[in-house]
């Protein structure tokens, strides 16, 4: 991969993922400024998640029947002039409006550009994680220096420093590679929900979802569960950045990692992430706690590495878009959408411990269904979708 192609991919995944390292923790302040109640700021906030599960399937079909990139294109400026909107209005249904719409369009980058990472890298014996890992680096810098900043500034601040990180990406995209292209005149039309009829990736995605949606206890009360045993939110932070830390390393040096063996990487993460929430359910000695927080490392890291993967390797190359792109819907939108709405009936019902023991039980499931989808996966790897 020539360093053009690195600096760009790793750019737009430095300025994707400040800005959500701005919108997840600060958009809510900013809605409750400007005038908005609880209830409606929840709203807002799930339709985020919901429109990801719509718009990220019809995006990557779209990507695949065309161009790539140029709908990389499209629906970076399409992101850019919606969010703009968010400057001349704040009634609720206004937001409600301009927020379906931004949701739509900006669900589809990401996994176009992921599809386009791992094809650079695997094209020139590259490593994906050290171009993914921007975006983690991205996401903290921005998160930390805009909350420094927001202590002596108003949290409107939020809306001019976002479009600049989307004016970024969509100059970046310009440059975004072209994607491989194998032309196939046999080849039968192709339907949107063509991916979930092989068993392999539909097993696949029920590992991924049940993965996201274990993690949306650990995202929503993980800080409150520790709060509540006494630690200070200064120590909290630090746990907190000792995950992000062993995320970031295994990123950078994820080929040893792969060398395992995508299937036994898929399989240890998802038992590895049932284990670390086990501890959480048993103790919350601060030595502990900081050692497990490690495993952020493989909950994240190295199962996300080996999905992007074992993706890349089941689809065409006129199919690694959509099949990207049901990932991105599957596993983030229902399984974060749905684990985060459970994940506040459990900690008000039966509390830290009780939701613990929940997700751990269903990254157990995910074990399953990860092992299900590895079976089919050997029995024909060749076989592709």
């Amino acid at each position: 991969m020539n360093r053009q192609t690195y600096w760009v991919l790793a750019a737009y995944y430095g300025a994707f993922f400040a800005a959500l390292g701005i919108m997840l923790p600060y958009w809510p302040l900013y809605l409750k400024e400007i005038g908005l109640g609880a209830e409606q700021i929840g709203i807002l906030v799930a339709l985020i998640h919901g429109m990801r599960v719509i718009g990220s399937p019809i995006w990557g079909h779209w990507a695949d029947q065309g161009s790539r990139k140029t709908i990389i294109i499209i629906t970076s400026l399409a992101t850019l002039a919606i969010f703009s909107l968010y400057y001349f209005g704040t009634s609720f249904w206004y937001l409600v409006v301009v927020t379906l719409l931004y949701s739509f369009v900006h669900s589809a980058p990401l996994a176009l550009v992921d599809a386009t990472a791992m094809e650079q890298a695997t094209k020139y014996r590259g490593q994906y994680g050290r171009i993914r890992v921007w975006g983690s680096i991205g996401f903290i810098a921005a998160a930390q220096l805009v909350g420094l900043l927001l202590d002596w500034q108003p949290v409107t601040l939020i809306l001019p420093i976002i479009t600049l990180l989307i004016l970024f990406d969509v100059l970046l995209a310009l440059l975004m590679p072209h994607e491989e292209r194998h032309t196939n005149p046999d080849a039968k039309p192709v339907r949107i929900w063509s991916a979930l009829t092989d068993p392999r990736l539909a097993w696949f995605y029920l590992a991924a979802l049940l993965m996201q949606f274990s993690h949306s206890g650990y995202y929503g009360f993980f800080s409150l569960h520790m709060q509540a045993s006494g630690y200070s939110r200064g120590e909290i932070g630090s746990f907190w950045s000792i995950g992000v830390l062993a995320e970031v390393l295994l990123l950078t040096w994820s080929k040893p990692f792969l060398k395992i063996g995508v299937s036994k990487l898929l399989i240890i993460s998802l038992v590895l992430t049932s284990l670390r929430w086990s501890v959480y359910v048993s103790t919350t000695h601060w030595l502990i706690i900081g050692l497990v927080q490690t495993l952020h490392a493989f909950s994240f890291g190295a199962f996300h590495v080996a999905s992007v993967k074992r993706l890349h390797d089941l689809a065409p190359p006129g199919r690694r878009a959509s099949t990207q792109s049901w990932y991105s819907a599957l596993s983030f939108g229902i399984g974060g959408g749905l684990g985060m709405a459970c994940s506040g009936y459990l900690y008000q019902h039966v509390g830290a411990q009780g939701l613990f023991a929940v997700m751990a039980a269903t990254a157990a499931l995910g074990v399953f269904a990860c092992y299900r989808a590895v079976l089919l996966y050997h029995r024909d790897p060749a076989d592709v979708v």
